[in-house]
């Protein structure tokens, strides 16, 4: 619990970039909304968080928002799953989004470590689509680390991310 708090406390602080929106990369993310698993129902902030399934940070902070209930009151987490190059985990990505209960399976494989045998597992091609959709987004956000969140406040004309140059910032690359 304090590492969560300690997390997010840097997070929210400092080690965020906080950028004005434009209103691009939040359309960007709305446009992929239908793909996300959502943990929480929070208004006072969405936080756009995209994982790969087999990368150690990215199950910690799973871990961690599974965990703290008050999170999940204050904010929704929208979570997208992104392959890490490094990591062979397209095939885990599949299978969660093709389970009967996504974000049960994602739990599972993320939070409690189940291995699940993907031997004879094919994806469906609407499964393949979705996550192209999702990379396709992910890329404009310049990501090179998962976990990456971009967190939209209620209220408030900016954003902030958790590593890089937010796309947010379009509107000033161009003066």
């Amino acid at each position: 619990m304090k590492f969560l708090s300690i997390f997010l406390l840097i997070f929210n602080l400092s080690a965020a970039d906080v950028f004005s929106i434009t209103q691009k990369p939040k359309e960007s993310l709305e446009s992929i909304a239908r793909h996300a698993i959502k943990f929480g129902s929070g208004k006072e902030s969405d936080i756009y968080v995209f994982v790969d399934p087999l990368c150690k940070y990215s199950r910690s902070l799973m871990k961690k928002i599974d965990e703290n209930k008050m999170l999940q009151l204050s904010s929704t987490y929208h979570i997208f799953l992104y392959r890490l190059p490094r990591l062979d985990s397209e095939k885990t990505m599949q299978y969660i989004y093709e389970s009967a209960d996504p974000k049960e399976t994602l739990t599972e494989i993320m939070i409690y470590e189940e291995e699940v045998d993907l031997s004879n597992f094919k994806a469906r091609q609407s499964t393949i689509d979705a996550l192209s959709e999702i990379a396709e987004v992910a890329k404009t956000l310049d990501m090179s680390q998962r976990p990456y969140m971009i967190t939209f406040e209620k209220n408030s004309k900016y954003c902030r991310v958790s590593e890089g140059e937010a796309s947010c910032l379009e509107e000033f690359d161009s003066h």
